[in-house]
């Protein structure tokens, strides 16, 4: 890790510093980054996470298929002075007991015409994605633009009259996947002035295993603990006691929350959320601090915004939101009034101000990052990395990016193909060094300006998802290196890259595999070390892949003979992924032409399920054994009929299914 983050600090020095349910139509709740190694649930009402709602949907997990969760909710905050002369706070969350109840304390709503401008733009910065938009300026290969206001009506709540967009940013390669960025504009769209404002972020984080312990029922044997964390900061130093101040990282504001016990090894990771900065920066007061840290046990947060009595004592007052806010604490370790040290379900405030001052129409910006670690020190070099990405505009080195993949199918075999780029246009001209059809085999640095593609890696997974075994940190520690290419230039292995095929491809075969099981491949491009510049190789992420499954190439000519296996198929056998329910059974029709429609019957003639196979690559197709109307078929004996859709030509034969 220290040699990725010198690469990351010594390129940003030459560089120059699907859907669940829901009633609101406008509500975007079900999104969440899916490259990288953090699965963050985001919105676009002004939260992270879903507070164990949704069982399907990650709230953030670390690292993927880990089914370690991280957050609970999270949400910003801001407080001003408003032109009544009130305190006013909006939050995006705060304490709640599960979804239900967050959303009537929620404050950001989307924006009324959510349907139409400002619904969630996705981007990506990766050429081969199918959210590239060069012209949208992305900056991250994943990255979501969510749209909110405070003018939800309800409750107390009374609106400071803010439009926001946030930004969430996500990177797949290897020294930027440890965290997500959420990057706010925040318009003051009151009409009028407002002062002395603070911006912050509230979080509910807590660590676990689901696995191992239940946060989705509780009635469950071994429930959640949310009980027992332990929960902390480290600050810049000069504002904070030097025991919480980190060397080499001087200007630090950021929390963290782990698991005291590790969940007997099952969940020892690290979560953490980092101030990144503002625009405007925020003066530092003499004698204070321009952050403050406020942490508090669960249904702790003040019931109003600003200073208030609770019920009919009219004698103690209590501080609202805003003058937690505003106080500059910096809750850490064991004190007279509170052992902030202590394992408890605990959740946090980070804020920053004042702004003195904020005209109607004006723009505050604020930058967080949710950083997770293997430990502590991960976690603290993982947020390093963030606030360099951040401090240099997030002009970061990424190398060239992973090629997109085609398929062809051989017996017992896959090929992988893909284009490697040219440095050329159509006409002969040399690209600009910002082209993406340069990539990857002609991509530029954009720290250098020198070429530096180097080579190519081939990772496969036997399997439809990567399943992370304990210890284990990143897919590429799953899967099996298959092969690696190197360019021949004297540096590396000097293998030379694999042969062009007819149609200018890259070409890749895959031997020895098991047909109708189903495998994960992924192409990552890496670059070479520059001593001359201090950089480090670099390899791109994995591409979002699906599996594929190894069988024959489309049959031609002729009678193909068209097989079916297993025949006898037999409830539980190998081909099954699970073999206690439905899902994942599947029989496999092989030999099959490239365009055909496959039916299936039963012996009294009754059509089961109609299938239609359309791939000039493959010359297989699988049936789940459900039937047209959605149903798990029984046992017994059924008859194919496969159409030839070129030539006119059936073929027939039955097919034995025990339960």
């Amino acid at each position: 890790m220290r040699r990725i983050l010198a690469t990351i600090l010594g390129a940003c020095l030459l560089a120059g510093g699907g859907g669940l349910p829901d009633a609101r139509a406008s509500a975007d709740v079900d999104m969440f980054t899916d490259i990288g190694l953090v699965r963050l649930n985001i919105t676009n009402l002004g939260y992270i996470g879903h507070a164990f709602t949704y069982r399907t949907l990650p709230a953030c997990e670390y690292p993927p298929r880990s089914h370690v969760e991280h957050i609970y909710r999270g949400g910003i905050w801001v407080g001003a002075l408003n032109a009544d002369g009130q305190y006013r706070v909006s939050t995006g969350s705060q304490d709640a007991n599960g979804l239900a109840e967050g959303d009537q304390l929620r404050e950001f709503e989307s924006y009324p015409d959510a349907e139409t401008r400002y619904r969630t733009l996705r981007l990506s910065s990766d050429p081969n994605s199918e959210y590239y938009d060069p012209a949208q300026n992305p900056v991250a290969n994943q990255q979501f633009n969510t749209y909110f206001s405070d003018y939800r009506v309800g409750g107390s709540h009374r609106p400071l009259g803010l439009h926001v967009e946030m930004r969430t940013l996500a990177w797949d390669q290897n020294h930027l996947d440890d965290f997500v960025i959420l990057d706010y504009a925040i318009v003051n769209v009151s009409g009028t002035e407002l002062r002395e404002v603070y911006l912050g972020f509230w979080i509910d984080t807590t660590v676990g295993n689901t696995e191992h312990t239940n946060p989705y029922d509780p009635n469950a044997v071994n429930r959640w603990n949310y009980y027992d964390d332990k929960n902390g900061a480290w600050g810049a130093q000069g504002q904070v006691p030097d025991d919480y101040t980190v060397d080499g990282d001087p200007g630090i504001w950021m929390a963290y929350e782990y698991d005291a016990d590790g969940e007997q090894g099952l969940a020892t990771s690290w979560i953490g959320y980092r101030l990144l900065g503002t625009e405007p920066a925020v003066a530092i007061p003499d004698g204070g601090r321009a952050v403050s840290y406020n942490q508090w046990g669960f249904r702790g947060v003040p019931s109003q915004d600003d200073w208030y009595y609770e019920g009919t004592d009219t004698t103690t007052r209590l501080p609202g939101k805003y003058q937690i806010m505003s106080n500059g604490d910096f809750d850490v370790g064991e004190t007279q009034e509170q052992n902030f040290a202590r394992e408890g379900n605990w959740v946090s405030l980070m804020s920053t101000g004042p702004f003195p001052v904020w005209a109607a129409g004006d723009t505050l910006h604020m930058t967080w990052a949710i950083v997770a670690g293997v430990d502590s020190l991960s976690l603290l070099a993982n947020g390093l990395v963030a606030q360099v990405a951040y401090d240099s505009g997030f002009k970061v080195p990424t190398g060239p990016p992973s090629p997109l993949l085609e398929f062809g199918y051989a017996d017992d075999s896959v090929i992988l193909r893909w284009a490697p780029g040219d440095s050329l246009d159509a006409g002969g001209q040399e690209l600009p060094p910002d082209s993406p059809e340069r990539s990857p085999e002609h991509h530029i640095s954009g720290v250098t300006g020198e070429p530096d593609f180097q080579g190519y890696r081939i990772y496969r997974y036997q399997g439809e998802t990567i399943e992370l075994q304990p210890g284990q940190s990143s897919p590429r520690e799953a899967a099996t290196l298959v092969a690696q290419f190197d360019i021949v230039d004297g540096i590396g292995f000097d293998t030379g890259l694999p042969p062009l095929n007819a149609d200018g491809l890259r070409e890749f075969t895959d031997t020895g595999l098991l047909e109708g099981f189903p495998y994960l491949y992924a192409v990552t491009s890496y670059t070479a070390r520059s001593i001359q510049h201090g950089l480090e190789e670099l390899e791109s992420g994995f591409q979002k892949i699906d599996p594929v499954y190894p069988g024959p190439a489309p049959a031609t000519g002729g009678n193909p003979g068209v097989g079916v296996y297993p025949n006898p198929y037999r409830a539980g056998s190998l081909y099954d992924d699970r073999i206690d329910v439905e899902v994942g059974r599947r029989i496999w029709f092989t030999n099959l032409p490239a365009r055909c429609t496959i039916k299936i019957f039963t012996l009294a003639g009754d059509l089961v399920r109609t299938l239609e196979h359309d791939d000039p690559a493959a010359g297989q197709a699988s049936w789940d054994l459900i039937s047209g109307q959605g149903r798990a078929i029984a046992s017994g004996l059924y008859v194919y009929a496969v159409e030839d859709l070129a030539s006119g030509e059936v073929q027939r034969g039955k097919l034995v299914i025990v339960k």
